[in-house]
């Protein structure tokens, strides 16, 4: 589970987190790489109005898909 105490440079290594930050107006990347801090840094630096908010859908978002590819596997 992603809290405010992850490090972005963590969060952008696991598959589809890059498509979710882009969807919601947050780019996790910076000029040399990942975001050097923690997401709740980030969140605050981009003056996202409900950090709470995109984290829940954040962990939301990467639970759909690790189910779907559950499914996807099933014989």
């Amino acid at each position: 589970m992603i809290s405010r105490d992850t490090q972005v440079e963590d969060i952008v290594k696991i598959p589809g987190t890059v498509t979710y930050f882009i969807q919601e107006g947050v780019s996790p990347i910076t000029c040399s790489g990942a975001y050097p801090q923690t997401l709740g840094r980030l969140l605050e630096i981009k003056n996202v109005p409900d950090p709470d908010a995109f984290i829940d859908g954040l962990n939301a978002f990467l639970k759909e898909r690790s189910l779907k590819g559950e499914e996807s596997r099933t014989p």
